[in-house]
């Protein structure tokens, strides 16, 4: 396999949907780039049903470890958020660990430096989460230096419900958000369909966007070395 530029490992809850196809959408477009994915079990999507997927990671990262990858991700935003960037960074650490050769990162990770690279630091917020994981969520940005002027948590239960979802709806949700005083938008979870609303909603409004899966697919793509200008997915992928 001497034509392939980038291996991209990534762990995923066990009924996410959408990232897969999120992923797909973004390289199908750049020759010798593959996604190779291992699953979590995720019985609830609360705060409490991570903890318990988490106990996964070092599964699937050894599962993950057999292909030689360039980049492993852990691709859930709630999951990387929920403790905080201590959480955050002990995951990005057993990945480091588990998967030597391979730059690791996390989702949560990958938002703040996407949000970063656009000069982003008020925010309008739409989540799919419960509130106290929205909670989480505001810290973990505040932590970060960022500022969330206004949000939306949809507070749906069912991992496949949240995938499911059309990507409409996030274009909805967004746009009723009060965005006057922000710099952009995010729109959070790996687990939506954001991808094809991402360009709509910056054209529309003026203001840049950063999405989980849009972020998380842009930051593995720059650890791997490539720096291709992706179009149709807002100017995160095709400017930086």
């Amino acid at each position: 396999m001497d034509d392939l530029r980038a291996k991209i490992a990534f762990m995923l809850p066990s009924s996410c949907l959408a990232f897969e196809q999120e992923f797909l959408k973004v390289s199908r477009s750049l020759d010798g780039v593959i996604g190779i994915p291992a699953r979590m079990l995720i019985e609830h999507t609360s705060a409490g049903g991570l903890t318990g997927m988490n106990e996964g990671i070092d599964l699937a990262a050894r599962q993950l470890a057999t292909t030689k990858p360039d980049v492993a991700i852990y691709m859930c935003t709630s999951g990387s958020f929920k403790d905080g960037q201590d959480g955050n960074r002990a995951i990005e650490k057993r990945l480091a660990a588990l998967i030597p050769g391979a730059r690791a990162m996390t989702t949560s990770e990958a938002v703040v430096r996407g949000l970063d690279a656009l000069g982003m630091k008020r925010v309008a917020m739409t989540t799919p989460y419960d509130e106290d994981l929205t909670t989480r969520e505001l810290g973990f940005l505040a932590h970060h230096g960022v500022t969330v002027t206004d949000f939306d948590f949809r507070d749906i239960e069912d991992n496949l419900d949240r995938g499911s979802l059309p990507a409409e709806e996030w274009l909805r949700y967004a746009k009723a958000l009060n965005y006057a005083d922000s710099d952009g938008f995010f729109l959070s979870c790996g687990n939506v369909q954001t991808l094809d609303i991402i360009e709509r909603l910056e054209n529309d409004t003026g203001l840049p966007v950063v999405s989980s899966a849009q972020a998380t697919i842009w930051m593995a793509l720059r650890l791997a070395g490539i720096q291709d200008s992706i179009a149709g997915f807002g100017s995160l992928l095709r400017e930086r």
